[in-house]
């Protein structure tokens, strides 16, 4: 038992020592790198994607200070998504363009744009790394699903959380959002509220019993989990 949980810690601590690593768009990571929450975080190797739709990740490059890299992300077939790139600063995000130049940890926000008329297929969308004079490659391979997101437009304000979003909806609590002013800049919270507003629009044509039972009740709470809300999407991106 004792040879188990040391393999356990020694794999965890080899993982967490890698240099690039991807998590979704809920991880809590802080400046340094590290992975806060949840404690056993989704791996992020093949996800699911809709068409019409921004899909999102963190990426972590954690390198010594000092240590001058340029990421990337590479895509088999070429352009079968539009990605771009932000620098998380706290809450803010800076859009940056690739490659992407640094010399110390930092965590980006890999933000991916399938058209609604994607193949429905496997691609490859891979952030790659060139430091100390190699390439380390984060092997992820998304899958276009044939759901397809309606329009939620570019004038999202506000940062309700993805989670309320469903609860106001299937719990009759009144207008999901207000569209509001586009506040300045772009936030993490803004982003994951346009992503939460993409997913209603595939909610809006799931059989309502069905959504409900993965969601649960409305008179219990929100789990505290930061990464609870995928199961959510997992089941909308399974829609035809």
């Amino acid at each position: 038992m004792k040879a188990a949980v040391f393999l356990l810690v020694t794999l965890a601590a080899a993982l967490s020592a890698q240099p690039l690593r991807v998590y979704s768009e809920f991880a809590k990571i802080d400046a340094a790198g590290r992975m806060t929450a949840p404690e056993e975080p989704r791996e992020i190797l093949s996800p699911a994607i809709a068409r019409n739709a921004f899909s999102s990740f963190q990426v972590v490059v954690d390198v010594p200070s000092g240590t001058p890299y340029q990421l990337y992300v590479a895509q088999n077939p070429e352009n079968a998504v539009e990605v771009t790139l932000y620098r998380e600063n706290g809450e803010r995000l800076e859009r940056v363009q690739q490659p992407v130049s640094g010399n110390g940890t930092q965590v980006f926000w890999m933000d991916l744009w399938t058209a609604r008329d994607a193949p429905v297929q496997r691609i490859k969308v891979e952030p790659q790394l060139h430091v100390n004079n190699d390439w380390v490659i984060y092997p992820m391979e998304a899958r276009v699903m044939s759901a397809t997101a309606g329009e939620v437009g570019s004038g999202v304000g506000g940062d309700t959380p993805p989670a309320d979003v469903m609860r106001i909806f299937l719990c009759n609590l009144g207008p999901v959002i207000d569209y509001g002013a586009v506040p300045p800049g772009v936030t993490i919270r803004g982003m994951r509220l346009r992503n939460a507003l993409q997913d209603l629009t595939l909610a809006r044509r799931a059989p309502r019993a069905e959504l409900q039972d993965v969601f649960g009740s409305c008179r219990t709470p929100i789990p505290s989990d930061a990464e609870w809300y995928l199961r959510i999407r997992d089941y909308l991106l399974r829609l035809r």
